[in-house]
């Protein structure tokens, strides 16, 4: 039986744009696109980073639309785009976490840019080194005007910000706290593809479920707290925001990493992208960067790179994260509003999230949501024509009184 993103991957429901959007391997693979497309094309271009011809002629249009962009606003000469890919940042000595860069192109001129789906998008998706080290990174750049009580609010993320392991994989897990049924076994594939069967250790299973159900209801606890105190410091939130989306503090001693312009583009056309400017300098947020902290959602949630495998032993972990969320007015944006209170009721692993996603995006759900959305710019347009025609009857009602 197929799962919801298998159906529509294989009928044709999602395009391969989406495709390469929902895996991490080929949103890299189309990053190189884009590269090659801004260096000239298939043929021209110095490096085609073991790029297939024919598989980028399929994406070609696209990726030129978004190179073409790119350069018009960065001004960044043609041929001189480089792919970051996989590699590995130079981090400050006290930064705990991994050294994933935050650029993924970059330009000789000295453009280092963070590529992102429109439509929504995360700036950080911090486990508890790195969430710690980030609000460290807010306090320095304050200095003495940084809130007093982030101490006391990390020791309480600390608390949720752990690694949680189960028997078997956590999407039996989730349907186990949902049915209130305790599995006999599991059957899963361990994450190098081998059949695996668990025999469960009900007594032990029983602890594991009340275990995961209480974290998820400290997170519930918790959630609102760090969403007032953000909202009570916008100063602060700048600037963590700020870090969650360059790694200014994080890369100092490297001069690449960091990201310093930010490009959303559009996965269906590749037009209409959004490429702006992050920072101005070292410890400098742009114009654009102050309005998008204003905008960002705050919240912890698990992290499950994958709810059905399992380790070699059997056994599989989900973690709390503390997540940085992009919004834009979209079917897909409107959707990850609903995702985090789903996600606490459901206890639904990442994995799942993703497949009901890829389902809904690119469905008549989403057509009747894009509809709703035209009705309402031209009804938008009508009342902004119809201020303006307010405005010359106002004015000339008050010549007409003035001349009276």
């Amino acid at each position: 039986m197929k799962t919801f993103k298998q159906y529509f991957l294989t009928e044709g429901k999602i395009k391969p744009m989406t495709e390469f959007l929902t895996e991490d391997k080929r949103a890299t693979e189309f990053e190189k696109y884009i590269v090659i497309a801004y260096n000239g094309g298939f043929q021209k271009a110095r490096n085609t980073y073991d790029v297939k011809e024919e598989n980028y002629n399929e994406e070609k249009e696209i990726a030129e639309n978004i190179a073409n962009d790119i350069r018009r606003k960065t001004k960044s000469p043609s041929g001189s785009m480089i792919h970051f890919g996989k590699g590995r940042g130079k981090m400050i000595s006290w930064w705990e976490g991994n050294a994933t860069p935050k650029t993924d192109l970059y330009s000789t001129a000295g453009i280092y840019i963070s590529l992102k789906q429109k439509g929504g998008s995360q700036l950080m998706s911090g486990l508890v080194g790195e969430t710690r080290s980030t609000f460290k990174a807010g306090q320095i750049y304050m200095d003495k005007y940084a809130p007093k009580e982030i101490s006391y609010l990390i020791t309480e993320l600390e608390k949720v910000l752990i690694k949680i392991t189960v028997q078997g994989n956590i999407n039996t897990m989730t349907k186990a706290i949902k049915d209130k049924v305790i599995p006999d076994k599991v059957d899963a594939k361990t994450k190098s593809g081998k059949d695996k069967t668990i025999v469960i250790d009900k007594a032990k299973y029983e602890k594991e479920m009340q275990t995961m159900i209480d974290w998820k209801s400290r997170m519930k606890e918790i959630n609102p707290v760090f969403i007032k105190f953000f909202e009570d410091n916008p100063e602060f939130k700048k600037w963590f925001t700020y870090e969650a989306a360059t790694g200014d503090m994080k890369f100092k001693p490297d001069n690449i990493s960091n990201a310093t312009w930010v490009v959303a583009f559009d996965p269906k056309t590749g037009k209409n992208n959004l490429i702006e400017k992050l920072a101005e300098g070292p410890d400098s947020p742009s114009a654009f960067l102050e309005k998008l902290s204003k905008k960002v959602g705050l919240r912890i949630s698990p992290k499950t790179s994958t709810g059905s495998k399992v380790s070699a032993a059997g056994t599989s972990s989900t973690s709390g994260a503390f997540r940085v969320d992009v919004r834009e007015e979209t079917f897909q944006s409107f959707m990850e509003n609903e995702w985090s209170s789903f996600y606490d009721r459901m206890l639904l692993s990442e994995e799942q999230l993703d497949e009901l996603k890829s389902w809904l995006l690119g469905s008549d759900v989403e057509q009747a949501w894009n509809d709703y959305q035209k009705i309402k710019e031209k009804e938008d347009d009508l009342k902004k024509q119809i201020a303006l025609e307010k405005n010359k009857i106002m004015k000339k009602l008050q010549k007409a009184m003035l001349d009276i």
